[in-house]
């Protein structure tokens, strides 16, 4: 593997901030510190733009309002983080010449990156793995999306889209169960590599300026505001908690995150309804860590998960978690780290009982679960070992 070249795929710019592109850097960066030659490989934004557009054209009914393709973070700020490697951007005409210098493709799961290799063709390209970072079934539908996309990924279309693919990467066990029995594919579970050492370094050198009340137990929901990341079952739990005046007197949930206008609504009204909820928007990545060392607690109430970073970095940094049972929350929690609930009414109750100091988790035994769990040089040496089997 010394000599052979890496290109970790995907269509969005890594700008876009969100989990995937967050693993690509991290992933990017890692393996180039082991003296491997890998690139994150994106298209560029005059093709994002327009697929920006039709998406929203078929979404939103969307034709003319302007849509935003510089992302939430800031393209400096990424060079800066993948160390040795480089991102390249790539119109449609340059794509196959730039992916057929690699020895072995990683891409990205979700259906329109797949089709793009697809018109390629796959036997024009190098090996490719599929990585998958955005959940091939939702545990939880309720809307029309989520109907749409769990009707979509285990259809006969998607996994014409995956033949040809060398093997499926997973980073959870339901899905590792699901691809088995669902897939005609080889698949390999490997977790996220996470660096506890490296979160912590972070939290010291990228120091965020906001004074947290320290005579408050503060709670950090962060994450895209979004039908996923479960925004209406926060606001049940917020005004659930609301009803109890001795908890809510002694909190302050701190909501960092943006999304749609429906979800960013209801997040406003819970401000302004509730004194102890603050809402901060967006902030940078390299930012949260140094965020998350001032809280006390982190609840993620998405429906549907891959595997969390915002959970691992939580976990990582010595925070207890409550979060749903739902697989990718369910790989990183355990008892002796928080809690994994069923339903709103359980998820308010745990949240009251940590508030109120009638349960207590050790630090360094969350720390330590993830050391364990999610040792980097591990998984670097595993994930290597994958590019390595199917080159």
């Amino acid at each position: 593997m010394r000599n052979k070249k890496i290109a970790l795929f995907m269509l969005a710019p890594l700008t876009q901030g969100g989990g995937a592109e967050k693993y690509f850097i991290d992933l990017a960066r890692n393996i180039s510190g082991r003296g491997f030659e890998v690139d994150v490989i994106t298209m560029d934004e005059a093709f994002f733009g327009k697929f920006g557009r039709l998406l929203h054209v078929l979404v939103c009914g969307n034709f003319f309002r302007k849509i935003p393709v510089e992302g939430r973070e800031k393209e400096e700020s990424i060079k800066q983080q993948l160390g040795g490697s480089n991102w390249i951007k790539s119109s449609w005409s340059n794509l196959s010449g730039t992916l057929s210098r690699y020895d072995i493709i990683y891409a990205k799961n979700e259906i329109v990156d797949l089709l793009l290799l697809k018109m390629i063709g796959y036997k024009k390209l190098p090996p490719v793995i599929v990585g998958v970072h955005t959940p091939v079934f939702y545990p939880s539908v309720k809307s029309l999306f989520s109907k749409l996309h769990n009707f979509l990924y285990q259809s006969f279309f998607y996994k014409w889209l995956l033949k040809g693919a060398r093997c499926l990467h997973v980073s959870n066990k339901f899905t590792k169960d699901l691809v088995d029995r669902k897939f005609d594919v080889k698949s390999r579970l490997v977790y996220y590599p996470f660096s506890a050492k490296e979160i912590t370094k972070n939290s010291e050198e990228n120091k965020v300026n906001i004074d947290f009340d320290k005579n408050k137990f503060n709670i950090i929901f962060s994450g895209r505001l979004s039908e996923q990341k479960g925004v209406a079952p926060l606001a049940n739990i917020i005004a659930a908690i609301g009803k109890r005046r001795e908890v809510a007197k002694k909190i302050a949930v701190n909501i960092f995150g943006k999304g749609d206008e429906k979800s960013e609504k209801i997040i406003l009204d819970l401000k302004k309804k509730y004194d102890f909820v603050q809402y901060y928007g967006h902030m940078e990545n390299k930012f949260m860590p140094s965020i998350l060392n001032q809280q006390s607690l982190l609840i993620s109430t998405s429906l549907w998960e891959t595997l969390p970073y915002n959970i691992l970095e939580a976990q990582a940094l010595g925070l207890p978690v409550v979060a749903f049972d739902i697989p990718g929350p369910s790989d990183i929690v355990e008892k002796k780290t928080g809690f994994l609930v069923e339903s709103e009414e359980e998820f308010a109750e745990k949240m009251i009982s940590i508030v109120m100091g009638d349960v207590t988790f050790e630090r360094r035994e969350i720390i330590e679960n993830v050391e364990k769990k999610f040792n980097p040089d591990k998984i670097y040496a595993d994930l290597l070992n994958m590019f390595e089997e199917n080159l």
